[in-house]
């Protein structure tokens, strides 16, 4: 099958937008995400996106540049929460596991206290603002609202603190094991 002149000249002009506006996407997903897969990941479904909404680019007046940008952003956000939530499953499980199976065996139960002592002592040396977040968080089930409203801070530096407190933790457990 042939296309015609007006299919082409859509493809044209889509290859046009992708070639001026691919890197710009990426390295914005990038600055977002800190990570170079996920930035292709993003910049990817952006313009596979704007393919299925051919509405958006062609024959269009709006600022095309604002949305581009908008559009990126919100896909690098979702797949933000997407981790976040990921991690916080994993990391519910893996305690669920810890908890499940301490019951069974003595040695069991001392290296979880062992762990849990070295997770106690990490907490006990990060400073006070963003301990104080982390524990409104994971032991008082705060959203990152109520603390940002408790602490009269921005959710933003909620989100920041316990990011921190988690990477803290991380290091410390992975230097134990």
């Amino acid at each position: 099958m042939i296309a015609n002149n007006e299919e082409v000249e859509t493809v044209d002009h889509f290859s046009m937008l992708f070639k001026n506006n691919y890197s710009r996407v990426k390295y914005f997903a990038y600055v977002l995400l800190k990570s170079e897969p996920d930035a292709e990941d993003v910049a990817q479904e952006v313009f596979a996106r704007l393919w299925e909404r051919q509405n958006i680019w062609l024959d269009n007046e709006r600022e095309f540049d604002s949305y581009l940008l908008i559009m990126t952003r919100n896909i690098a956000l979702n797949i933000y929460k997407h981790e976040q939530v990921r991690q916080e499953y994993m990391e519910y499980h893996m305690v669920k596991s810890v908890s499940s199976q301490i019951d069974y065996d003595f040695f069991e139960r001392f290296h979880y206290r062992e762990i849990l002592g070295i997770i106690y002592s990490a907490l006990a040396a990060i400073p006070d603002r963003r301990r104080r977040v982390f524990e409104l968080s994971r032991f008082h089930g705060k959203s990152h609202k109520e603390i940002a409203v408790i602490m009269g801070i921005s959710v933003h530096t909620v989100e920041r603190q316990i990011y921190l407190t988690l990477t803290e933790l991380r290091k410390t457990i992975t230097a134990f094991a």
